[in-house]
């Protein structure tokens, strides 16, 4: 239980300590933000912990586990803009370190769209269309290995569709739903595969359930991306025409 608790702990506290310290100084940073960061590490916590850690050999609490660490956390973690926090905050010669690496070509490689989704959605028909689920489930270093990957593609993704941090370029509006059309369309094929061929081989408990909180699970933090892609948009375009309205002559 400290294990699972510990991630979620420090990531917590780094976060506060940001705010309190921007705070002191008179800084504001957005309320909205904390609330994001608070639910993330919820959502952390509660994939790592008890009840659904000591299940999580049933293939239904494997699924709510994996929706929690894949999709819900990172959209609310990205949506907490801890990279920004962190550049507001640090000693000037880290910032500059920081910068470059998010500005460099390994993150413009790491943030493509290809990349994104070939680590995402490739993960996932891997992990189940492949001896990767049983393996993963006779050895804990691989079944770390795999939470690994779920979070970091998870986050990868969530940045590349909704992220405020700075980063290498993202696509327009449109681009980004078109990746995330694509990633949605991915998940949904997977849970059907599953629960059409009673997959995955070796799974304990309902298969058949699973498959369908995949699915469903997957479709709501679906759209949830979605109207945070749109409320981007609207907020953005707003701010463009306000800019235009003061510079416009009276």
């Amino acid at each position: 239980m400290a294990e699972g608790a510990l991630a979620p702990l420090l990531l917590g506290w780094a976060y506060l300590l940001g705010v309190s310290r921007l705070r002191a100084r008179g800084d504001i940073w957005p309320r909205g933000r904390v609330v994001a960061a608070v639910g993330g590490l919820l959502a952390l916590a509660a994939a790592l912990l008890p009840p659904l850690a000591g299940h999580d050999e049933e293939f239904p609490v494997h699924v709510v586990q994996h929706l929690l660490l894949g999709m819900l956390a990172p959209l609310l973690l990205v949506l907490a803009a801890p990279v920004t926090l962190a550049l507001r905050t640090a000693p000037p010669s880290v910032r500059g370190r920081l910068l470059r690496v998010l500005h460099g070509r390994a993150a413009r490689v790491a943030t493509a769209p290809v990349t994104v989704l070939v680590l995402d959605v490739g993960g996932l028909f891997a992990l189940y269309l492949t001896p990767l689920y049983a393996l993963s489930a006779d050895s804990t270093a691989l079944h770390l290995a795999v939470h690994a990957h779920v979070v970091a593609s998870g986050v990868l993704l969530s940045w590349l569709l909704v992220g405020v941090d700075p980063g290498p370029r993202r696509p327009s509006t449109l681009g980004r739903l078109a990746v995330l059309l694509v990633a949605a369309s991915a998940h949904g094929i997977l849970a059907k595969l599953l629960y059409a061929h009673g997959l995955p081989a070796g799974a304990a408990g309902d298969r058949g359930l699973g498959s369908q909180l995949l699915y469903y699970g997957g479709d709501a933090t679906e759209v949830l991306l979605a109207a945070a892609i749109l409320a981007q948009w609207y907020l953005r375009t707003g701010r463009v025409a306000a800019r235009a309205a003061r510079r416009s002559p009276a």
